[in-house]
């Protein structure tokens, strides 16, 4: 007879069944992982493929032949051969129209898709160099290069103040099919804004007879490290198109504005305007996107700041945000509701005391640079900067827009939609008002006007 199976040894082939139903169901989902990865990778392959063909025959071609007709007659070279970073840190060699500049001369890049040496979507288009010991250029050079990045997009709106490899590094952390299908959508209304940014005229950028700074994110915190360092006091102001409109009309405002010793551009406004009129802005300077790197050099440098404005508690709230993740010192908060007739010199006092190197004034335009340029001479802060909402946004009380619709210029929509009885004469009105202004400044005042602008008397190099 045969004998029944001890409890020892069901619960044993239980086991040996329960261990071979695993190892089963991993093998399924390894074969799953590497099929749908194969698939991905066929789909993003032959998207490539296709954009390939239609950018060849629609746009190439006909470039191409245009061009052919052109130079070769008069003995010009149609193409220009460029060395770039290639896969896994590789040269590789590939071809611009020649004497043509921005997205139209880079249009032969296409053909790269065909090799597969480039792809659609990548990390960034980097000139070749030798190999350095740079181990995170290291890590990003593992991945094609693409067409499209997120560091042209970003600085195509002018907002790549972080740099090109920091912003490489970022694509490769959220690198997927998904993210690079939505980074080719964001490109597309990003080429608005392109142009050739290295075109920039010098360190001052003029428009409806202001001199507005030119300059980097990076230039601007070292402009403002020197000027501390020199211990000469500078006062820095944003302007963006709304404040344009009321310095139009308000000729306090206007005067204040001309007191100062830097103006920083705020807003894709200013970046079309720019693309308006030749003269292309290098980065869009707005407070919100320059308080993070402020706070790190004064960090570095040992340099406290103090908050003025906002509502009861606003300030107190955002200083709370910029110690814990910047490190800044703090010398001081107060709010911004307060009798500006009488209180000013109290209120200055307590700044001074402080001790604070930087004075953040957050009362809105025209009033904080009409309060700055009245009290500059009280004020012992070497930088004394105009602000507006900027404690509304590290307070928490408002959000700001998304980077991704920052880096298409849709951050006044988000505003819009966050704050639609306050911002919608701002920005349906005041936008297309300003534009309005830009195109007659052009087309009449600029050409006629042979006078300097009525600020031009301040430096921008920190001197």
């Amino acid at each position: 007879m045969a004998t029944e199976p001890s409890a020892e040894q069901l619960k044993a082939l239980e086991k040996r069944l329960a261990g071979r139903g695993k190892r089963r169901r991993r093998l399924w989902k390894r074969a799953a992982l590497v099929i749908g990865t194969a698939l991905t990778e066929g789909l993003v392959r032959l998207l490539e493929i296709t954009v390939a063909l239609c950018v060849t025959l629609l746009l190439l071609l006909p470039l191409l032949l245009g061009r052919l007709a052109v130079r070769l007659p008069a003995g010009k070279p149609v193409f220009d051969k460029k060395r770039i970073t290639g896969y896994k840190g590789n040269p590789v060699t590939v071809l611009h129209f020649s004497g043509m500049s921005g997205r139209l001369a880079r249009l032969p890049l296409f053909l790269e898709l065909f090799t597969g040496r480039l792809a659609l979507a990548g990390t960034s288009i980097r000139e070749w160099q030798p190999a350095s010991p740079d181990v995170a250029q290291a890590g990003i050079s593992m991945v094609k290069p693409g067409i499209v990045s997120l560091w042209e997009i970003r600085k195509g709106s002018r907002i790549a103040h972080e740099g090109q490899q920091a912003t490489d590094r970022e694509y490769l952390y959220s690198k997927r099919p998904a993210y690079d299908l939505l980074l080719l959508l964001r490109a597309l209304p990003a080429m608005l804004f392109s142009e050739n940014v290295e075109a920039a005229p010098g360190p001052l950028f003029e428009l409806l007879d202001l001199e507005i700074d030119n300059i980097t994110m990076s230039e601007a915190i070292e402009l403002m490290r020197r000027h501390l360092v020199r211990q000469t006091q500078s006062s820095i102001f944003f302007v963006n198109p709304d404040c344009m409109n009321k310095m139009v009309t308000d000729s306090a405002y206007r005067s204040a504005l001309g007191s100062a010793d830097h103006i920083f551009p705020d807003g894709i406004g200013l970046v079309i305007a720019g693309k308006m009129l030749g003269t292309p802005l290098r980065e869009n300077i707005n407070g919100t996107d320059m308080l993070p790197f402020l706070c790190s050099m004064a960090a570095a440098e040992n340099r406290s700041i103090f908050l003025l404005g906002g509502k009861p508690g606003v300030a107190a709230q955002a200083a709370e945000t910029i110690r814990q993740n910047y490190g800044a010192s703090i010398a001081g908060v107060m709010h911004g509701y307060f009798d500006r007739e009488k209180e000013s010199r109290e209120v200055i006092e307590t700044i001074n005391r402080s001790g604070a190197s930087i004075l953040l004034v957050a009362f809105g335009a025209p009033i904080q640079e009409q309060w700055i340029a009245s009290h500059r001479g009280e004020l012992q802060p070497g930088i004394l900067m105009g602000v507006g909402g900027l404690f509304d946004f590290f307070s928490g009380n408002i959000r700001r827009a998304p980077r991704w619709m920052r880096e298409i210029g849709l951050e006044w929509l988000y505003r819009i939609l966050q704050e639609p009885g306050r911002m919608w004469k701002r920005y349906v009105i005041g936008n297309p008002l300003f534009l309005y202004r830009v195109l007659k400044w052009k087309l009449f005042n600029r050409s006629l006007n042979n006078l300097k602008p009525w600020n031009s008397t301040r430096l921008s190099d920190g001197n």
